[in-house]
């Protein structure tokens, strides 16, 4: 969807209108998963006010988006390698058909040789 379009959420009970250019199922997932988060602070201290709770749960977020940037940052450097790998492991298998085709000639020319050798004999 190119244009913004209001999606009407509610979090921790409270309604809230949301302008923006995704589709209405990925700001409702959103904010069910923001209201998932601060439900599960609260659960965990039930004196903590609302702001506190948002805090919180805003700071595990934010520690959950770090650590997945963290991994996918670690999963394209492997990645790169594997494909550093195999353009090496290319390189060789190309080397390698090289050498068993001059192989091949080689014996070609000594089953030649030898044949040669066998008749004047």
């Amino acid at each position: 969807m190119s244009g913004k379009n209001k999606v009407e959420v509610k979090i921790q009970g409270r309604q809230y209108t949301i302008v923006a250019s995704e589709p209405d199922e990925y700001i409702y997932k959103i904010a069910s998963y923001v209201d998932k988060k601060i439900n599960e602070v609260s659960d965990m201290n039930s004196r903590l006010s609302m702001d506190m709770a948002a805090v919180l749960s805003a700071i595990n977020i934010a520690d959950e988006y770090y650590k997945s940037q963290k991994t996918e940052d670690n999963l394209r450097r492997q990645l790169l390698d594997y494909v550093e790998e195999a353009r090496r492991s290319d390189e060789k298998i190309k080397m390698l058909e090289f050498e068993v085709s001059e192989i091949k000639v080689k014996l070609k020319n000594k089953e030649t040789e030898l044949a040669e050798f066998i008749k004047n004999f």
